[in-house]
């Protein structure tokens, strides 16, 4: 097993068994699975994450760059079927890349797309790791799901190594799509987004859990439909593929790059 960077010997996460609990409702778990791979719109999915996901492979070669190594190691909360892992997979030989989520469903579908990833299953609020485990923490549209997110920031804080990286990103409730689009905007219809906030909010929490945030802004426009849809979209997604986020706070969803503070 790999060794992380300021953590030389710490425990694999096979050895780690994380508390049982109830199974994710099977309506919550059809969100979020892909589509089948061998379809058109299948194979057009994976082609979007991917272009989605370079923002962040773009930041772990900085980060990487930074720490002057290429052995790391990433955890991705709420994995779900496990694509930033498989966009980082292949860029980074050398990392060691593990799966976090509540569906056992979603977790298979994970462990066929990216074959050298650990997955496991447990809680936001709860994670299965020791501490100072991770180097690189991602929590991408997870903590909208919690009523107390404030807890998934302690494991955050608590399984990163002195320095590490934490990457967020959750619905703008202040967004311009939530204020045009008001109870018919997409973030409004999820019934288990039970945390929706502005930017000023998770900047606070984030500043106050323990870590330094390094840049933050929010996405596009694609909380409004037309620009979600060809051709219009244009406007919104080649942007979002090049800058990932912007300065600015109307966007349709805030983003936060952090790094953890020494204790």
């Amino acid at each position: 097993m790999k060794t992380s960077l300021n953590n030389p010997m710490p425990a694999s996460p096979s050895e780690l068994v994380p508390r049982r609990r109830e199974p994710m409702p099977i309506e919550t778990v059809s969100r979020y699975l892909p589509r089948p791979e061998n379809t058109i719109f299948g194979k057009v999915e994976k082609w979007f994450r991917m272009l989605s996901y370079d923002i962040w492979r773009r930041e772990l070669k900085s980060f990487c760059k930074s720490r002057q190594t290429s052995i790391f190691t990433v955890v991705d909360v709420g994995c779900g079927p496990g694509f930033l892992l498989w966009s980082i997979e292949s860029r980074f030989p050398d990392a060691e890349l593990v799966g976090i989520d509540q569906s056992e469903e979603l977790l298979q579908i994970a462990r066929s797309r990216c074959k050298r990833m650990t997955v496991l299953q447990g809680d936001a609020s709860a994670l299965p790791l020791s501490s100072g485990y991770a180097d690189a923490v991602f929590a991408l549209h997870v903590v909208e799901h919690l009523m107390h997110p404030d807890g998934f920031f302690a494991e955050a804080r608590r399984i990163l190594s002195p320095g590490g990286l934490l990457i967020v990103a959750t619905p703008n409730a202040e967004g311009v799509g939530a204020r045009i689009m008001r109870q018919r905007w997409r973030g409004y219809s999820d019934p288990t987004h039970v945390s929706m906030h502005g930017p000023s909010f998770w900047q606070e929490m984030i500043a106050r859990s323990g870590f330094e945030i390094v840049r933050q802004g929010t996405t596009g426009l694609s909380g409004i439909p037309m620009f979600d849809r060809m051709p219009l979209g244009l406007i919104h997604w080649i942007p979002s593929f090049i800058c990932g986020l912007f300065p600015w706070k109307l966007g349709e969803a805030y983003v936060g790059v952090a790094i953890r503070r020494p204790d």
